[in-house]
Parts: structure tokens; sequence; C-alpha cells
């Protein structure tokens, strides 16, 4: 599964690629973090009807679900706060779900949160 929290993460599902990039790196708990994701077949994007994003962790943490929303050059993105779990775990589980030519696909991600305050300086 691949980590999405210092660089951009690609599923391959076949036929196409799943890509998925978050900003700012690394995402940082309570704080708003734009997801964008990306289909796409030999280089060229496809459309991800449907879209959406969700996200999970081990310990129930409420419902993290969104809708993804065009963004440019193909990309479709939504903007999300997650907290950071009281346990201390930080690893999330980003789902990226949708239809690309009438066929279901699903992706998955991780990514670890930062704290608040204990991010570096860009």
């Amino acid at each position: 599964m691949p980590d999405v929290t210092l660089a951009d993460g690609v599923v391959d599902l076949g036929d196409v690629l799943v890509i998925l990039s978050v900003t700012p790196r690394p995402p940082v708990a309570f704080a708003r973090t734009r997801f964008r994701v990306r289909v796409e077949s030999g280089g060229a994007p496809l459309a991800l009807e449907g879209g959406r994003i969700s996200f999970e962790m081990v310990m129930p943490m409420g419902d993290h679900r969104y809708t993804l929303v065009p963004g440019e050059d193909g990309w479709q993105e939504a903007e999300v706060v997650l907290p950071f779990c009281k346990s201390g775990n930080a690893r999330w589980h980003a789902i990226v779900e949708g239809t690309v030519a009438g066929r279901p696909r699903v992706a998955r991600f991780r990514l670890d949160l930062t704290r608040p305050g204990s991010a570096p300086s860009p």
C-alpha cells in the first residue's frame, strides 16, 4: 500500500493508475489538507465519475468521507481535516473510490499525520 505522507502515491489497477497527492507534506492533524486524485492510462487523465475519498484508522474516529471536485489538469480534489488519535496512533488509510469507463474502482493508500506544531518548516 503506497505511503503518501511525504510523496505522491500510485496504485496500479492493471489498466489504470490512481495517483494521490497530499499538500502539505507531511499532513498535519487538525489542519486543512488538500488531497488530489488523478486517474490515468498511458499518461492521459481519465474521468473518475462519482469520485470520493474516505479515511479510516484502526480506532473509530468518526465519519471522514469527502466528494472529489474537479481541479486542474485532470485532477480531482478535496479539502480535508483529520484529527489526531488520543492513543498517539498517527496512521490513517485513504480510500479513493469511483467509476472509470463504467467500472467501479477502489485504491487504498496510507499516511501518517504529524502532531500540530511538530511539522518541519519548509
